[in-house]
């Protein structure tokens, strides 16, 4: 599936929604943290998952929670 995401994203805007936040680093350009429906922090996907802003999406990547 991962092989088709990058294949289509050359001709295609796709929204992906995942709890596997691996996936997620690996397949997108830009990532958005929810919690209880509510959008905690959107960036691009590297920023995200090396410096993410909120510590409530710092707890989740890390694994405090979730």
């Amino acid at each position: 599936i991962e092989e088709l995401i990058n294949e289509l994203r050359r001709e295609y805007t796709m929204v992906l929604v995942t709890h596997n936040m691996q996936q997620a680093a690996r397949v997108s350009q830009f990532t958005g943290f929810f919690l209880s429906g509510k959008l905690i922090e959107f960036t691009t996907t590297v920023e995200l998952f090396t410096h993410p802003r909120q510590e409530q999406t710092e707890h989740y990547i890390s694994g405090r929670f979730g």
